[in-house]
């Protein structure tokens, strides 16, 4: 996204006023390629695919949204009046832990490849590939993966049918809320103790919403598991469709 909003604001010559968020820190600046660097200049190239946490598996400080919201809205603001010194060739770095800013300079990259003296790139790309995501082609891959659905899984409970049930959550997920007789292995441990789990059990796995114990069956699809199914939508959709007490994070 954060690609796509670039590009398209440079081909168009706006200003991006920028913000991003990560656990206790936040950034701020304003990308205008007409008058400084744009976001590529910065970041020429997205990292490799999975290297970059969820909100879920990172988190954020609640907080923190609105501080770099508000100094996007001031920016946004000044440009709209035309007054005040923008942050265009300037980052600025939040770190709420010990409640400081500090301030970068950003120059633009003669290289750059939307805004440099010799662009490579003219007009919208296809981001997904450019990103290394799975794209549509990649669909039928999906397939592989058997979903449960909470309401299915629960009426296999009250029969007394209870799969092997793993929560791939983080411990403080955990602790919120967890299916009873479930056991946690959060997914980045998994590739580490994956082997205390019984090959030849069925083995539901969950998570909050479904994304990362999508990740966790194909994982163990690789590693010779074949009786798995993944959560249809976690344990959010858990407390939809079966228990609303279950509380909602």
């Amino acid at each position: 996204t954060r690609y796509l909003v670039n590009d398209a604001c440079v081909l168009a010559g706006k200003p991006n006023v920028y913000g991003s968020i990560f656990r206790f820190e936040g950034q701020a600046s304003v990308f205008w390629a007409e008058h400084g660097p744009c976001y590529r200049c910065l970041y020429p190239e997205p990292p490799p695919p999975g290297m970059v946490p969820s909100c879920a598996e990172g988190g954020v400080l609640g907080v923190l949204p609105g501080i770099i919201g508000c100094i996007q809205a001031t920016e946004a603001v000044k440009l709209l009046l035309g007054i005040g010194d923008s942050m265009v060739g300037r980052l600025l770095v939040f770190d709420a832990l010990r409640m400081r800013f500090r301030e970068l300079k950003l120059r633009k990259d003669p290289e750059c490849p939307i805004c440099g003296e010799n662009p490579t790139v003219t007009e919208l790309i296809d981001y997904v590939e450019f990103c290394g995501l799975p794209g549509h082609q990649d669909a039928p891959a999906a397939t592989t993966i058997v979903e449960i659905t909470p309401a299915e899984l629960n009426a296999r409970f009250q029969t007394g049918d209870r799969p092997y049930l793993l929560d791939v959550r983080n411990p403080e997920e955990w602790s919120i809320t967890h299916l009873e007789g479930a056991s946690l292995i959060p997914l980045p441990d998994l590739d580490r103790r994956y082997t205390e789990l019984p090959l030849d059990s069925e083995i539901v796995v969950y998570c909050r919403s479904g994304g990362r114990s999508a990740k966790a069956v194909e994982f163990l699809q690789g590693k010779g598991y074949r009786n798995l199914k993944n959560l249809t939508g976690g344990t959010l959709r858990w407390s939809d469709d079966v228990d609303p007490s279950v509380p909602k994070y």
